[in-house]
């Protein structure tokens, strides 16, 4: 009992983890229809300058802040100064975007190794975190409910936002309806500059999380993309509800084939995602008829 407790927790901490990577890219790719294949490049970005900023200042919590400041300046420069450009010239199909961002994902693993070297690199778990809580019996790291914390309280306040303000009702409107929206006095271009960058920087905290956790080298952003879209496709491109509670399916579906059956784990989630594929293309929450 206490091993399937252990991996119940081990998966919400991985959930919430691929959970802060998804939903950037959910808004990127479901809502704006931007094909972004370097959104790990933003994760590879926050956490080296993650690992930068707590060696400067010796404080985890100024990194945790900061930290996602570059990936935001970089998304929003992106979005505003390469890809709407690009849209405005007829040159946005799903091609031309994945093209694009797909050599920006290994520019910036290549510009890294450059720079920092092919070392691997960590950030020191805060001391307020350190430790252990007993929960459930159980002795479990407090780094790691941090991390779960934080998953939650991200999924809680983009909720509100997109659902319950004005900035969020008018980025579905110029989602749906672009013209209008601008006739309105919106300048869209910006709204979703900013929204290119909101994606680009919780793909940064990410990697600011993660860093205390896993290694930060310069091809983790390549190796994580990919089980990213996972949880994208599977909770149904857009659909902000259903990246969190995909990233739960994915997160626990990893965890409990490490523990229960190892020999399965390097294809799980991608069988997952085949068996989901097939019932329902449009994702498990996503409306039918979407198109990306």
């Amino acid at each position: 009992m206490q091993l399937f407790l252990t991996q119940i927790l081990n998966g919400l901490q991985l959930s919430m983890l691929v959970f802060l990577l998804a939903v950037g890219l959910t808004l990127i790719f479901g809502l704006m229809n931007i094909l972004n294949l370097a959104h790990g490049a933003f994760f590879t970005l926050g956490a080296y300058c993650g690992v930068a900023i707590a060696a400067a200042t010796g404080s985890y919590w100024s990194a945790l802040v900061m930290g996602p400041v570059l990936p935001f300046v970089v998304g929003f420069a992106l979005q505003l100064l390469v890809l709407q450009p690009l849209a405005e010239r007829g040159r946005s199909t799903h091609l031309d975007l994945a093209l694009l961002t797909f050599g920006l994902l290994f520019a910036t693993a290549g510009a890294v190794e450059w720079l920092y070297g092919s070392a691997f690199h960590a950030i020191p778990t805060p001391a307020l975190l350190s430790g252990h809580v007993s929960l459930l019996g159980l002795s479990y790291p407090a780094y790691r409910l941090f991390i779960i914390g934080i998953g939650l309280a991200v999924a809680v306040g983009l909720n509100f936002i997109f659902d319950r303000t004005l900035i969020g009702a008018t980025l579905r409107a110029g989602v749906d309806d672009r013209a209008m929206v601008t006739a309105l006095g919106v300048n869209i271009n910006v709204l979703f500059a900013v929204v290119f960058g909101l994606g680009a920087a919780l793909a940064g905290l990410a990697g600011v999380v993660a860093a205390p956790l896993m290694s930060v080298y310069s091809q983790m952003g390549i190796a994580i993309v990919v089980e990213t879209f996972v949880v994208v496709v599977v909770g149904g491109l857009g659909n902000l509800k259903g990246s969190f509670y995909a990233s739960l399916i994915v997160g626990m579906t990893d965890a409990m084939s490490q523990a229960y059956l190892p020999e399965v784990e390097m294809f799980a989630v991608y069988a997952l995602l085949i068996g989901v594929m097939i019932v329902r293309p449009q994702g498990l929450f996503g409306r039918v008829g979407r198109v990306a």
